[in-house]
């Protein structure tokens, strides 16, 4: 408790801290009353400025305008004018100008035209007294500012009468810095005389006053009366004005206004006692709050900052750092449970850093581990001059045994296998786990040699198989080789090279695989293909061609087989068995299926509208054979063609519809349903047997090119096709017999009983347009005349 209480007593202290907050804000406050109090002040001393300005220039106005008005009554000056006499015209102006401190005089006629003037630098003065012209009636004197020769004037325009008017007498009155001086005193302001007519001029000022540029558009608006007050920016200091026009009334656009200005420092001086005061009390207090706050650091300032630095470095990864805070309160115990976090942490991070990096089954290194090692293996020194071999090993039939047996005994089986892995490393060589079924041996130095007999010596020690239970397993495992410098000098390329080696073994049923350069350069064109085909499609690079068939009884077309090709932009022309397995293994195949699907279709309607009426085959796949939407997809395609369903020819083989059995049979059961004719393609080569064969849905079989291109020369192949024939008869089937050659085995075959034939000796697949035309041309011979060896089985042949 007694600890509690002097924690509390530190933090009352810490609270006095706030007062120094609070001064600030107090001497803000004062002096911001104080400035408003100046400003409201400095800015009641402008308007009444504004007023005592607006009444002298208002008395000078009218004595000056006295002046010109009996000058213009001299009679010397009308007998001159009314004479013409421009010199003594001169001379009178010049005198009574003289007399009345004007700076310029000039007689100009009634439209407008200079007489006579004491400055050279006059000669048309129109601009000066146009309003009087335009308004003749009023005959009276005009008062205006005008810039002459580039001078500020206040000018006065009174008509000259004898007794009727017969010209304009003009004086000028400089606006100099006497006039200035005179404000100055009047008002104890500065003051500035600005030009407006079309930019902002300054024409003369007392004290630093800003330049006119400077000054803002609303001060300078012209207006009779004075207007607001505003700041101004000058420069050493800042300033309130405003504005009063020089002359009420202007004739002309040079207009000229006077601005009074309170400098906001000189009005402030009063009060810099003041302020400074303020400050230094402030200045004062704020000292006396720092002591206090070096004093408290000790107590509580200190251990805080040990425990920020402490937690720097626990940020930074340091978690070495041990807080030392002799202190028994709050802060003690904070320091103590803080070194309890920091180790915790620090154990945390180790299991989450050894977790990232290894695989949470086998404690192997993981694929991002192995590959840093692999890595550092091979940029380090002896690695440069010596092979580095990476081995690719993956269990074999590990998704069969984990649906036996279950999860729980892969997962032991695998681990199983990586002890046995582990116990017989060499020296220097490095496990790893990169999938869940897949490990990776990293084997620096030696030869391809002792590469292989070291995948012969683990596949060895996998096979002799491990206990589940009571059951002994076998592990089947294959392996894929890959080496530095040989196949690159990056860890990530060898590993994946190991894997395309162990999967080229994996798909010629090999146990070990070497990779061999060249073949990612297959692989990655297989992705290519598989990428390309979708747009292919859609741009109609991919072309469905036809090979006849023709029935043998009466050597008339009987159909034809659509066989894809595709002319790749780069590749050029590729047959089928470039990009169909691939495709079917990416799962593309659907989208080629119904493409061609459509073409056969389309080009059946064709063939009947030139008076061909025969049936057209097309392939389907292990996938096409689990789409459950190709009867509708069939079925609408015929509707829309007006052919009937026996038309079609869906070709399947054995061992596709053997991947899936109970599906694929329901899937052509509904198509042979639509009147679709279904044809076992490849017959004699699947892995059918005759028990399942007579329960699938079919129309006839296609006996394969393999037992047909030999005939009649290969005995052995005779009576097999012979046994077929015999079998698909008592069946009810209809045969094809396709890579017919030559005209032997046409005779053969018709002579045996196959319904119809089909291969090079009849046509190669063709494209549509010479489909077509083969079609026409062909001219089929009867049976009696087949049978007689004299004569050709078709003519031309």
């Amino acid at each position: 408790m007694n600890l509690r209480k002097s924690f509390r007593r530190k933090l009352l202290l810490l609270a006095l801290l706030p007062l120094a907050l609070a001064q600030l804000v107090t001497i803000y406050a004062v002096m911001r009353t104080v400035e408003r109090d100046v400003d409201e002040r400095a800015q009641e001393s402008l308007r009444i400025g504004a007023a005592v300005v607006d009444e002298y220039l208002e008395g000078r106005s009218e004595q000056l305008r006295t002046s010109v008005q009996v000058l213009a009554a001299d009679f010397g000056l009308k007998e001159a004018a009314a004479t013409g006499d421009a010199e003594t015209i001169r001379s009178v102006l010049r005198n009574h100008g003289y007399r009345v401190a004007a700076d310029i005089g000039v007689l100009l006629s009634l439209d407008g035209q200079v007489i006579a003037s004491t400055d050279a630098a006059i000669h048309d003065q129109r601009s000066l007294v146009e309003g009087v012209i335009l308004d003749e009636e009023r005959r009276v004197a005009v008062e205006s500012t005008a810039f002459i020769g580039g001078v500020a004037y206040q000018v006065f325009v009174v008509p000259l009468r004898a007794p009727t008017p017969i010209a304009w007498v003009m004086l000028g009155f400089r606006l100099d810095a006497s006039i200035i001086d005179r404000i100055v005193a009047l008002t104890g302001l500065d003051v500035a005389l600005v030009a407006t007519a079309e930019q902002a001029q300054l024409i003369g000022g007392s004290g630093a006053v800003p330049d006119a540029t400077d000054l803002p558009r609303q001060l300078l608006r012209g207006d009779r009366q004075a207007g607001p007050v505003y700041v101004i920016g000058g420069v050493n200091t800042n300033y309130l004005g405003t504005v009063t026009p020089f002359v009420a009334e202007h004739a002309n656009n040079a207009n000229v206004e006077v601005v009074l200005l309170r400098s906001i420092t000189d009005a402030m001086a009063p009060y810099e006692e003041a302020r400074r005061g303020l400050i230094a009390f402030g200045i004062v207090l704020l000292v006396a709050v720092a002591m206090a706050a070096t004093w408290l650091s000790g107590g509580v300032a200190r251990p805080i900052s040990i425990l920020t630095d402490a937690a720097r470095s626990l940020k930074a990864g340091d978690y070495d750092v041990f807080v030392r805070v002799p202190s028994r309160d709050e802060i003690g115990e904070l320091a103590s449970s803080f070194n309890a976090m920091t180790k915790a942490i620090a154990e945390r991070e180790e299991r989450i850093s050894h977790q990232a990096l290894h695989d949470p089954l086998t404690d192997l290194p993981n694929y991002v581990n192995l590959a840093r090692q692999l890595q550092e293996l091979i940029e380090s020194s002896p690695a440069r001059e010596q092979k580095v071999y990476a081995l690719s090993i993956r269990l074999s039939r590990m998704s069969a045994i984990s649906s036996t047996l279950g999860h729980s005994a892969s997962d032991d089986l695998i681990g199983h296998a990586a002890r046995l892995l582990r116990i017989n490393l060499d020296p220097g060589e490095i496990l790893g786990q990169v999938g869940s079924e897949e490990f990776v041996l990293i084997l620096p130095g030696g030869d391809i040699d002792a590469a292989l007999e070291c995948a012969e010596k683990l596949q060895g020690i996998l096979a002799a198989g491990v206990t589940l239970g009571r059951v002994n397993i076998l592990l089947q495992s294959t392996v894929g080789i890959a080496s530095y410098p040989e196949n690159g000098s990056k860890a990530a390329d060898i590993l994946r090279k190991a894997s395309i080696a162990r999967n080229e073994a994996e798909s010629r049923d090999e146990q070990v695989g070497v990779y061999q350069s060249g073949r990612e350069d297959h692989h990655v064109r297989q992705l290519r293909l598989v990428n390309d085909l979708r747009g292919a499609l859609s741009r109609s690079e991919v072309q469905a061609w036809f090979q006849p068939k023709i029935a043998l009884p009466d050597g008339r077309p009987s159909g034809a087989e659509a066989l894809v090709r595709w002319q790749h932009p780069e590749y050029g022309w590729l047959s089928p068995d470039e990009f169909v397995p691939a495709s079917e293994e990416a799962g593309t195949i659907v989208h080629l299926t119904r493409y061609v699907l459509r073409e056969a279709i389309q080009q059946c309607r064709q063939w009947q509208d030139e008076g061909f009426a025969i049936h057209v085959s097309v392939n389907i796949t292990a996938r096409d054979l689990c789409d459950d939407y190709l009867p509708y997809y069939v079925l609408q395609l015929l509707k829309d063609q007006g052919l009937p369903p026996d038309r079609l020819t869906l070709e399947v083989t054995e061992n596709s519809v053997m991947q899936q059995l109970t599906r694929s049979k329901s899937l052509l059961e509904c198509l042979r349903d639509l009147g679709v004719r279904i044809s076992m393609d490849d017959f004699g080569t699947g892995q059918s047997s005759l028990g399942q064969l007579r329960h699938i849905p079919l129309h006839e079989v296609k006996i394969d090119k393999s037992f047909i291109m030999t005939l009649p020369d290969d005995t052995q192949n005779e009576e097999i096709v012979r046994a077929t024939l015999q079998l698909a008869s008592s069946l009810g089937l209809d045969v094809v017999a396709e890579g017919v050659e030559n005209e032997q085995a046409m005779r053969f075959l018709s002579g045996a009983g196959c319904q119809q034939a089909q291969g090079y000796f009849l046509s190669k697949p063709v494209p549509p347009d010479d489909f077509l035309g083969w079609l026409r041309s062909y001219e089929a011979i009867g049976y009696p005349d087949r049978r007689d060896r004299r004569r050709p089985f078709r003519k031309g042949a």
